[in-house]
């Protein structure tokens, strides 16, 4: 809730807490008891306005306070709804409620809460010093020793959410292989009427026949690799997204943008011949199992709301990816 000093509430502090989190490579989510000792921790070196030290009845009030504001409410089929941006889910197992980020969390809660306002008009040299920065910097040094989120790769995968895995890599792969050859083109190194992936690639792989370098066996490491950690992230989640923006109008929040990631570790300059920084932009949802990748018709994007966007969407597992997953795997 805003007040009009922009003082830090307890209520500011959750959504703090859980930002630095969801976007430092942390697992989006928390125990209450976790919060409690953090707040605990951070209360001895700043203040914080209407603390409350029960975990359980501050988090329901914190759901409470959003569901009386407008943070969360959205306007759906001609009415307003309230769809919380973090869920709270009793685990028997830890006896404590467990808080975690779903994908409506977003740019938005970071401006609607009272941080975003304390460090206005301070110059860009000076805003590192400013009291949100050290806000953020105090989240950073309770939770230097925790253990970043990982994907477990001894899992076992299930069959189905394997093929899963290799229909959304294999759309990768093509959109890594058409970025990558597409440079070649407009360097005259490549001949235009060779794009097909299937031909040209895995077939023959025409690069190690014109004396070009091959990345034939880069892209069967990276879709072996990559389609394992799709299948056990959708294992474990089934409205899995997965998203390479984190503001703008394509963007799916913050948790699909820590889910891409968590997904391209040791894999990031694979990725960013067709995703990069000023490429195109990536939305997975195995939700509604479609891909869509995005770029802005001038070449570069930054995903303002009135650029003029080139989107290709795709269902996950059409017929062209079926065969260009049975091609891959018979060259594995």
């Amino acid at each position: 809730m805003i007040n009009l000093e922009h003082k830090l509430t307890v209520d500011d502090l959750i959504v703090e807490y859980m930002l630095y989190k969801v976007n430092n490579g942390y697992e989006p989510q928390f125990l209450t008891s976790e919060f409690i000792s953090f707040l605990d921790f951070f209360e001895s070196k700043m203040p914080v306005q209407d603390s409350l030290y029960d975990g359980e009845k501050l988090f329901q009030r914190f759901f409470e306070r959003e569901a009386e504001s407008d943070d969360w409410l959205e306007w759906t089929t001609n009415e307003e709804k309230f769809i919380p941006h973090m869920d709270m889910i009793y685990s028997k197992e830890d006896n404590d409620y467990i808080i975690k980020a779903n994908y409506n969390l977003n740019s938005h809660d970071k401006s609607c809460i009272n941080t975003y306002y304390m460090d206005n008009g301070m110059s860009q040299f000076d805003y590192y010093k400013g009291t949100a920065a050290k806000i953020r910097r105090i989240i950073g040094e309770y939770l230097v020793s925790q253990p970043k989120r990982k994907i477990d790769e001894n899992i076992k995968v299930e069959d189905n959410n394997l093929i899963i895995g290799k229909y959304v890599t294999a759309e990768i792969i093509k959109n890594i292989w058409d970025s990558y050859i597409n440079k070649l083109i407009k360097n005259h190194k490549w001949p235009e009427q060779c794009k097909d992936i299937n031909k040209y690639l895995f077939e023959m792989d025409l690069a190690s026949l014109i004396n070009l370098k091959s990345i034939k066996k880069e892209l069967l490491d990276f879709y072996e690799v990559i389609s394992k950690r799709i299948a056990i992230l959708y294992q474990q989640d089934k409205n899995l997204k997965i998203s390479n923006c984190i503001s703008g109008h394509l963007s799916n929040g913050y948790l699909a943008k820590a889910n891409y990631d968590l997904l391209i570790n040791g894999y990031q300059e694979i990725f960013e011949i067709a995703f990069g920084k000023d490429k195109s932009a990536l939305n997975i949802d195995l939700e509604l199992l479609t891909f869509k990748e995005s770029h802005e018709n001038g070449g570069v994007y930054a995903w303002d709301e009135d650029v003029d966007v080139n989107a290709t969407n795709s269902k996950i597992g059409n017929d062209n990816i079926k065969k260009l997953v049975r091609t891959i795997d018979k060259n594995i």
